[in-house]
């Protein structure tokens, strides 16, 4: 549909551009391009799924909370690091208005390390 809407477009600039006023053309393909890019950048931010990593020696309370208060699951890996010896990795998706509640959950456990990804594609 995105192709359809971009050859549309351009007809329409590029017959504007011919027939009508150049400088009315260039000035709206400009105004297009931008907001565009601005709606694309605000809608891609808000919809992107967000994975949380979190790496802990005791990932029971962090489960538990999450799982209550989020209404999420987790996946738990073995690992091991170089200082600190035997963790598990948890590993969390959540979107992202629930990013600052995860925050706040691993916040309120010491000892642990996270990071947060943009996920751009799940596969089911």
């Amino acid at each position: 549909m995105t192709y359809i809407l971009i050859f549309f477009n351009a007809c329409v600039y590029m017959a504007v551009f011919a027939l009508i006023n150049r400088n009315a053309a260039l000035m709206s393909l400009l105004v297009y391009v931008v907001a565009t890019s601005v709606i694309n950048r605000f809608t891609d931010h808000y919809e992107a799924i967000k994975q949380v990593t979190i790496i802990t020696k005791d990932p029971d309370e962090l489960v538990m909370a999450i799982k209550e208060e989020l209404n999420k699951t987790c996946t738990i890996m073995n690992s091991y690091g170089a200082i600190a010896g035997e963790n598990k990795t948890l590993i969390c998706y959540v979107n992202y208005f629930e990013v600052q509640k995860i925050k706040e959950i691993i916040a309120q456990n010491k000892g642990t390390f996270s990071t947060v990804s943009t996920i751009d594609e799940i596969l089911r």
